[in-house]
């Protein structure tokens, strides 16, 4: 969504939309977006002062990182920015305030909210996503999901992996020196 910044009147201003996966460009990831991500943005306008804020609802399609199941989960999402007009001014050093750290620059009068739900959304996958705390994972022998069945190779399976006896190794060999 595109919000005309300079004929904004001063004061409070809500937005609602739903966004689907091709509006977001979220094509090509490793998850993807269920439904439509549903987004009510609040710019609040104060004398050359905005902020924006976005609050997004969504619902995302995993794959667990221990078990390779495919899995939903439901995400609320809320962002801050402040917009200032013009390019940003660098400088050579400088204490940042929050406004200046959650600043988005407006080269012309509009700000287009979209890359920033977008980002917002791929900023909120776990780095290693679980379907369930208690996930047990793959057999490492034969492979099968430890979560819904379970196989002769349970408890027979060595503790102990090959780098780990050569680390073993190699503490005995710098301990006989």
């Amino acid at each position: 969504m595109k919000i005309d910044i300079l004929n904004l009147r001063d004061g409070i201003t809500e937005y609602f939309e739903s966004l689907g996966p091709s509006e977001l460009d979220l094509t090509g990831l490793d998850f993807r977006l269920k439904d439509k991500a549903f987004v009510h943005t609040t710019v609040e306008k104060r004398g050359s002062k905005v902020k924006i804020r976005i609050d997004s609802k969504f619902s995302l399609v995993l794959t667990c990182s221990r078990c390779l199941e495919e899995f939903e989960q439901s995400f609320n999402t809320v962002d801050e920015y402040y917009v200032k007009p013009g390019q940003e001014e660098l400088e050579p050093e400088k204490y940042l305030s929050e406004e200046d750290i959650y600043s988005i620059f407006a080269p012309t009068q509009e700000v287009d909210t979209t890359p920033l739900v977008r980002d917002s959304i791929i900023l909120s996958v776990p780095m290693k996503p679980l379907c369930r705390e208690d996930c047990k994972g793959l057999c490492p022998v034969c492979g099968v999901n430890l979560n819904s069945t379970t196989c002769e190779h349970v408890g027979t399976i060595k503790e102990e992996n090959e780098w780990q006896k050569k680390l073993k190794e190699i503490r005995k060999k710098l301990e006989k020196k």
